[in-house]
């Protein structure tokens, strides 16, 4: 056995260290100070490693509420006080965006550290049981039985869920023998409504078995929540809340309220996880609109968010999104928002083709796009057909920073706002506010 002492913290709250051989190591869960037992491992072909083995020394942890913190691969960061997360997540981005793009960062913290998630995934495994996967090991799952992360009501929803699965012990998958049927549960809360929503995912076909009826009867006697899904998709599939559903309480919808603006989320769509943590970015855009409003194009537009928050105030709006289903939300939304105004919402592959975007040199521009960014084609239409105001919004600012390197020479920075939607995970949420450079004329 051999030690390694902790010196330092990564953006991804990984504990750094000098390992015996002189390299740089990292483990999660740590701080510096901790002295760690360590054990040189290496198996055939692949490079050897200093397995973790147990703590020599260990620096206090007071900020750690949750019992399974270091198990579930859930909260990363728990263990470090919450100014010094941000710090550590901030900081880099900071750095990044000064020196490569001479842009300068304001940063805001979030006041709810817990219980700010609207939507949790719990998988469903045989003994029963119910909760995250375990960190590094898909095919370990740890019985999660309340999540500092999620809503009061979701804890408390989640109770009842695992009285459910305990008098229906044989329902959960059995990846192994391909026996029962349950495999995913999802509780979703609306932060600035009462809506809430339990959604359960299980194989195809198993709504066929013998005691299906009966689950379905003592679900609706056993679970608080509003809306109740059952929803069914392939045996090998995980994937949770997705497939061909069944409303058993309820709609297929909760209704959510941004701004003042009433949002209809079905049971298999993205939303933002923490509503109100992300408000700072909303306040953001709308005290930087332009006052001469024509068009707002939305990319990546989802179900339609940002042109929903926003619309009101354009007399044409523009909507593309990949994937088919948003965009028919999106559509709907839209209509009943704006009755009347000039609407238009298309399925484009965005990373491929921007041959059906429409452009107006006046108008706004809000660009929100996966984690991996925008990609080569936006970057370019940006670059040659941009209008005069665009926000980009972003989940990952160092792909964000990858994206502005090809079309900054046309636009000006003008402002930015990093703010941390997600507390006790190395997440965080930016947005730019960039302005067309006027071109000059000789």
């Amino acid at each position: 056995m051999e030690q390694i002492q902790i010196d330092s913290l990564t953006p991804d709250f990984l504990g750094v260290g000098i390992a015996p051989n002189g390299k740089k190591v990292s483990y999660p869960y740590t701080l510096p100070g901790d002295i760690l037992s360590v054990e040189f491992s290496k198996k055939k072909s692949r490079p050897g490693r200093y397995r973790f083995i147990n703590f020599l020394n260990q620096m206090e942890r007071s900020t750690v509420k949750c019992e399974h913190f270091s198990e579930c691969g859930g909260c990363a960061g728990q263990h470090i006080l919450y100014e010094d997360q941000c710090n550590l997540k901030f900081s880099p981005i900071k750095k990044l965006f000064s020196e490569t793009l001479n842009l300068d960062f304001d940063s805001q913290i979030s006041n709810d550290i817990y219980h700010y998630r609207s939507r949790m995934d719990f998988s469903v495994f045989p003994g029963p049981t119910i909760g995250l996967r375990a960190r590094g090991n898909f095919k370990r799952v740890i019985n999660v039985k309340c999540c500092f992360i999620q809503s009061e009501w979701a804890n408390e929803e989640l109770t009842l869920v695992r009285q459910l699965v305990n008098e229906f012990s044989h329902f959960p998958w059995d990846r192994r023998d391909e026996n029962g049927g349950l495999k995913y549960v999802t509780l979703r809360k609306a932060k600035f409504t009462e809506d809430n929503m339990s959604i359960l995912t299980f194989t195809d076909g198993f709504s066929s078995h013998i005691d299906f009826e009966n689950f379905k009867n003592r679900t609706l006697q056993l679970l608080s929540a509003k809306n109740i899904i059952f929803c069914f998709n392939r045996v090998k599939s995980e994937v949770s809340a997705s497939g061909n559903s069944i409303v058993i309480r309820g709609m297929e919808s909760y209704r959510e309220n941004i701004l003042g603006i009433n949002f209809m989320v079905p049971f298999d769509s993205f939303f933002q996880p923490n509503p109100l943590g992300f408000l700072p970015i909303l306040n953001f855009i709308t005290t930087r609109l332009p006052e001469k409003k024509t068009s707002l194009t939305d990319l990546f537009c989802g179900n339609g968010f940002f042109a929903s928050i926003f619309g009101s105030s354009f007399s044409k709006i523009n909507c593309y999104e990949l994937t088919p289903s948003s965009i028919e939300i999106a559509k709907k939304t839209l209509s009943t928002l704006f009755p009347g105004k000039e609407i238009h919402a298309d399925v484009v592959n965005l990373f491929q083709d921007t041959s059906k975007l429409t452009s107006d040199p006046d108008g706004v521009l809000i660009l929100d796009p996966p984690r991996a960014g925008a990609g080569a084609s936006v970057n370019q239409w940006i670059a040659q057909n941009g209008p005069k105001d665009l926000f980009y919004v972003s989940c990952n600012p160092y792909s964000q920073a990858e994206d502005l390197r090809h079309f900054i020479s046309e636009y000006e920075p003008i402002s930015s706002l990093l703010i941390d939607p997600y507390p006790h995970t190395p997440h965080c949420e930016s947005v730019i506010h960039l302005r067309r450079k006027t071109k000059a004329f000789f």
